[in-house]
């Protein structure tokens, strides 16, 4: 008896605004975010605990007025001028609420773009440090 194997070979399209990694709720331990990534609903730093974001990360954002990162831990956004993180709206289109530290929460913000967003950078933060940072 042959063993007969048929192969298929797909030809599947890249896309270049589709993230892969889709994030919302609570960051659970401290964590690094690179690449292209979506945040559905509002995440949130909790006290304790250290979110990292990676030079050139891509950061969409679902449009809505209440979709946020609120820190009450530390963010860490540091970027570098040939490769800075871009906090934008999903396929740059509508408009996200922004970053807010809550009070005890810290940040430091370097090399980054804000797109679309609403509130921007608000809150009562122990200590945010923001250089090279630019709004449209």
């Amino acid at each position: 008896m042959a063993l007969s194997l048929l192969v298929l070979c797909f030809s599947v399209p890249a896309l270049a605004h589709s993230p892969m990694n889709r994030f919302w709720g609570e960051v659970p331990v401290d964590m690094d975010l690179s690449g292209d990534i979506l945040i559905v609903k509002t995440l949130t730093v909790p006290k304790d605990v250290t979110l990292t974001i990676e030079p050139g990360t891509i950061v969409r954002f679902e449009p809505s007025a209440k979709n946020s990162i609120v820190v009450s831990g530390n963010l860490v956004a540091v970027g570098t001028k040939d490769r800075p993180i871009q906090f934008i709206p999903k396929d740059g289109k509508g408009f996200w609420r922004g970053i807010e530290f809550a009070p005890g929460g810290n940040g430091r913000i370097e090399d980054c773009v804000f797109e679309h967003a609403r509130e921007r950078i608000t809150g009562k933060a122990g200590k945010v440090v923001l250089k090279n940072v630019k709004f449209k």
